[in-house]
């Protein structure tokens, strides 16, 4: 259960913890990944995509193949989780996200947390060059991306090198108009709203994750690996794994953030992506691969509505 609670926050649930500079140019020869791309129509024949993004990657994404560049290129327009290139160069904004994972009453992380778990914690961001005591007044959820995003580059992954960023930079570069199916200000209020049980979990997640390092990057391969094939199968059984509970309480934390993390959201974009295809525009969806493939995500909910999905993936 830990494992792929940490797997879905770095790589294929959201946007937030991933802010870094850069794109990965299409100036290579067309590799051999087939990520699952998705066809969506309607009855008078409208047409939208749905792409899981993957938020960190390596080098061999690029360029994507053939068939989701002319997806990505014949689309009116591309929606996004949120637009996180402008996000991260907008400083109102980051101090706007900073303030709301901080507390209010006067507490500190170390009235949220165990002894034990904060000075692990201390020691990791330590080791990495991070620590200051202003953090202390900030919640556990902002150690716990901190801590992740320490792991991703161990891993070798690049933020830099994400689906949602390469798209959203070409998307820029081309004119091309740009959606937000969400907003930084909706993922930061979720994750500030996290109550302190899950929070605390989170971070004794991301600690145990760090320490158990080469475990931890298999299991992020695996992941990236997965959606690299476009194999629903594999990718499905990655993101539902049956998860292992150590008491009722670790069990209604999980719920907690499955809710909150996947489930509500998948509900709210199957809305959004229900919208674009009312509206007659050919719009190129794309956000993390956990919202659009497996049980309950947008390109099930989709199917179940009566909507024509194809998958692509060659």
């Amino acid at each position: 259960m830990k494992k792929r609670i940490l797997a879905l926050i770095l790589i294929l649930a959201m946007c937030f913890t991933l802010f870094a500079c850069g794109t990965k140019k299409d100036d290579q020869a067309e590799n051999k990944i087939t990520p699952a791309l998705y066809k969506v129509t309607d009855n008078e024949g409208h047409v939208i995509w749905l792409f899981g993004s993957i938020h960190v990657g390596r080098e061999n994404f690029y360029p994507l193949p053939s068939y989701v560049m002319d997806a990505f290129n014949s689309s009116d327009a591309a929606a996004f989780e949120f637009d996180l290139v402008a996000a991260e160069n907008d400083y109102s904004a980051q101090i706007n996200m900073a303030m709301a994972l901080m507390y209010k009453d006067g507490s500190t992380i170390k009235d949220h947390v165990s002894e034990e778990v904060y000075q692990a914690a201390v020691e990791i961001l330590k080791e990495n060059n991070m620590y200051s005591s202003v953090l202390d007044m900030y919640m556990p959820i902002m150690w716990s991306s901190s801590i992740d995003m320490f792991v991703t580059e161990k891993s070798g992954l690049d933020s830099n090198l994400g689906i949602d960023r390469h798209l959203l930079n070409l998307s820029k570069e081309n004119g091309k108009e740009i959606l937000e199916v969400e907003s930084m200000e909706y993922q930061t209020d979720m994750m500030a709203n996290f109550s302190g049980g899950l929070q605390e979990l989170l971070l004794e997640v991301s600690v145990g994750t760090y320490k158990n390092y080469v475990e931890s990057v298999s299991e992020l391969y695996a992941l990236v690996e997965a959606w690299e094939s476009g194999d629903e199968g594999k990718i499905t059984a990655i993101l539902y794994e049956e998860a292992e509970f150590e008491s009722e309480e670790e069990k209604a934390l999980y719920e907690e953030y499955n809710n909150a993390l996947i489930v509500e959201r998948n509900k709210n974009m199957t809305v959004y992506a229900e919208n674009a295809l009312k509206s007659g525009k050919e719009v190129f969806i794309c956000v993390g691969a956990a919202h659009i493939v497996g049980e309950g995500a947008i390109a099930e909910n989709l199917r179940e509505l009566g909507y024509t999905v194809e998958l692509i993936n060659k």
